[in-house]
């Protein structure tokens, strides 16, 4: 009988999967690639986005900002990942050239080499002493070939959406190829889960929609199957996964932008600005003021 449950509740989130994926391509309009380029010193505000992205320095230096990681040295040859729902800043000290690639397609650098694997290392270093350190690669002479022609081929024009989902999967290839299973992992580690197809589905509705019932409606599921699944993915509970997602949010705004908190309580739906200190307090340990305040003085 049970067995008999476990295969229906299967077929069932295959079904949901499905139509939840084509109301995401209706809705989503996919950013590839961005190449941008800065002669002078100043900051560069990037949006969030739904998607993963890569972001490489080919040329250049610049002071990074996001999440809770400030003034991270990125410098020629560098890449980070920035994880779904996250804006940056880049601080330019001197001319740079970069190029961010969204990541689409699925997660997979070769057949030897299942996405998925990476959790095997990922699980054990979480229960080391990992600090929580954002996580910069070097690229190699293949890599910034890689990207010198991809920003050749856009200078030329060549933008069609079947381009560039074959380079990104050429990227994920030479990411295979080239670094260690290990240096995966831990670059990689930010936005690892079990179930990468949920996830992604997960971020991508979550760009729209702020609430657990909202995003378990949106993915077809009942509330209670909704909330057991992802607990299994993400190894926690849906609810506190939305606040974390949100705190993160709100710490840039406060620390990089120049937003009243007043604004700010108003745009992260928060009943009035005290119920946000409450909050900031409960995620941070301090108020809006104290956190922007102790930015200003770093």
């Amino acid at each position: 009988m049970n067995f008999e449950l476990n295969i229906n509740e299967e077929k069932i989130m295959k079904k949901n999967e499905k139509q939840a994926m084509k109301t995401i391509d209706l809705n989503n309009k996919d950013v590839y690639v961005e190449c941008i380029e800065k002669s002078r010193k100043g900051e560069l505000s990037i949006p969030e986005s739904s998607q993963i992205r890569l972001f490489f320095v080919q040329k250049g230096s610049c002071a990074f900002f996001c999440a809770k990681h400030f003034d991270v040295l990125l410098e020629t040859g560098s890449v980070v990942l920035v994880p779904p729902q996250n804006k940056c800043i880049i601080s330019v000290k001197n001319n740079i050239q970069l190029i961010i690639v969204s990541l689409t397609v699925d997660l997979n650098f070769c057949n030897d080499l299942p996405f998925e694997s990476l959790m095997e290392i990922d699980v054990k270093k979480k229960h080391s002493n990992k600090n929580d350190d954002i996580v910069s690669l070097k690229t190699n002479k293949i890599i910034s070939n890689y990207l010198k022609l991809l920003r050749q081929c856009m200078s030329n024009n060549v933008k069609g959406d079947e381009f560039f989902k074959i380079k990104q999967k050429e990227l994920l290839y030479y990411f295979g190829e080239f670094y260690t299973k290990e240096e995966l992992s831990e670059f990689f580690s930010p936005i690892l889960t079990s179930d990468m197809a949920f996830s992604k589905m997960v971020y991508q509705i979550c760009e729209r929609i702020h609430s657990v019932t909202g995003i378990a409606k949106e993915m077809n599921y009942s509330l209670s199957g909704f909330k057991k699944r992802f607990s299994r993915v993400f190894k926690m509970s849906a609810y506190k996964w939305l606040c974390e997602a949100k705190g993160q949010r709100l710490f840039h705004e406060i620390t990089c932008s120049r937003k009243t908190f007043t604004q700010l309580s108003y745009d992260f739906g928060f009943s009035s600005p005290a119920h946000m200190n409450n909050f900031c307090r409960k995620m941070f340990g301090d108020t809006p003021g104290g956190l922007r305040a102790k930015q200003i003085a770093q």
